[in-house]
């Protein structure tokens, strides 16, 4: 009876390691945004890019996504109507658990006669193809 007993522990121990080993991996990833590459967002006026690298991202396929405000300009006294504009990478493989990725946004546009005006921050994220976010940061647009 001892040696069933002690097989039965050594099969609950070996599951337990795995279910740990699986939960260890997950936790481990530590998503940060690369020095040697910071994140850098631009505009041109209607859209916003945004470009650097991203590492402790795992190996599993991620999308970046770009979000952005803008606003549409009307004489003072008017209320600007507030607008959105987004881009995404499609899905990039990571090389070591690092992405490098430059992502444009689709072009601001105001009714006939207003000018789209960029907001000063952009939010670059990062998520796995299931959606679950793994990297977000908000940068000032240039």
């Amino acid at each position: 009876m001892t040696r069933s007993i002690r097989g039965i522990a050594l099969v609950l121990f070996a599951s337990l390691a795995l279910l740990f080993a699986g939960t260890s991996t997950a936790m481990a990833a530590s998503a940060h945004e690369v020095p040697n590459n910071p994140i850098v967002c631009t505009t041109n006026g209607t859209t916003v890019t945004c470009s650097g690298s991203v590492a402790g991202l795992g190996n599993q396929a991620v999308v970046a996504v770009v979000d952005a405000d803008f606003a549409c300009q009307t004489r003072p006294g008017n209320n600007n109507p507030p607008g959105h504009i987004q881009g995404d990478s499609g899905p990039i493989q990571p090389r070591n658990g690092r992405i490098n990725f430059s992502v444009t946004t689709g072009p601001a546009s105001c009714p006939a006669g207003l000018n789209p005006v960029i907001g000063d921050f952009a939010t670059v994220s990062i998520y796995d193809l299931d959606g679950n976010l793994l990297f977000q940061k908000r940068v000032r647009i240039t």
